[in-house]
């Protein structure tokens, strides 16, 4: 298994040297920077969150900036980019960095608001250089289909020595996730150009969740009642119904799952506005 990991690790680096993707975040150290980028791509495409990315780097160049800002403006400026909450989190942990600063919460990063194992591991390895594996849907899918394994949990508790040995871990990382993006995709993966297809098990999941449906999901309706309250800033409860013009037991769904997660507050008289 060792020297497998060895071949897969030097062959995905040297395919990342000529093939990686360039944002102006891969060549900072600032840990505020990496908890923006990864906050914003987390479950949106590389490309797509580097445009939201650069705009809120302009407006926020720091936690101080954004903890005094307010959640209606990042709202307004997360619009498009879907899982409101996310916004908030990032939001909530700003205000925490704020107080602390990142060097006084290191290496605890899990105790911020939207910060899980991934998100901790790739601010410790972006930011810090730590010798830590950043493990995500790219990474397990890429060892699942070319060790050829079911579940990679122990693997990676047991392996992520070998990953990391004589490696930049940024490197690594990053490769991982590059290579996911482009040839070792969850769908339609590019075998016929893939620099490892010679030595991969080929292992492919036939267990795939569909995909949820955007047109009429809660997702849309949260997004619909966040956008109608960003536009008017409160709003009585009655109008919100006839204003998203939905199944009545979806938009209380949403509303109540909005409520659930702190991003609106509900007034007297019946006003509903964002928290």
């Amino acid at each position: 298994m060792k020297t497998k990991i060895e071949k897969l690790k030097i062959d995905l680096i040297n395919w990342y040297k000529k093939n990686k993707r360039d944002f102006s975040w891969r060549n900072t150290t600032d840990p505020w920077q990496i908890l923006l980028i990864e906050t914003l791509s987390q479950q949106t495409q590389l490309e797509r969150a580097n445009l939201y990315f650069e705009k809120f780097f302009i407006e926020f160049p720091s936690p101080k900036s954004m903890a005094n800002s307010s959640l209606k403006i990042i709202l307004k400026m997360w619009s498009g980019l879907g899982y409101n909450n996310r916004a908030k989190r990032l939001f909530e942990a700003s205000k925490i960095i704020e107080k602390k600063g990142f060097d006084q919460i290191y290496p605890n990063f899990e105790i911020l608001p939207g910060v899980g194992p991934y998100t901790k591991n790739a601010i410790l390895s972006f930011a810090y250089g730590e010798k830590v594996l950043a493990v995500d849907t790219n990474t397990v899918r890429i060892c699942q289909r070319y060790f050829g394994l079911n579940d990679t949990k122990d693997f990676f508790k047991e392996n992520f020595e070998h990953f990391l040995l004589n490696v930049d871990s940024r490197d690594i990382n990053q490769a991982f996730m590059d290579f996911g993006s482009s040839i070792c995709k969850s769908s339609n993966p590019r075998c016929n150009i893939c620099p490892i297809e010679n030595s991969c098990s080929k292992h492919f999941s036939v267990n795939k969740r569909g995909k949820e449906k955007f047109k009429g999901s809660n997702r849309e309706v949260r997004g619909k009642i966040i956008k109608l309250l960003i536009n008017n800033g409160q709003i009585k409860n009655q109008k919100l119904f006839e204003e998203i013009n939905e199944d009545s037991d979806k938009v209380q769904k949403a509303l109540e799952g909005l409520k659930k997660d702190n991003l609106i507050k509900f007034k007297k008289n019946n006003i509903i506005e964002i928290n």
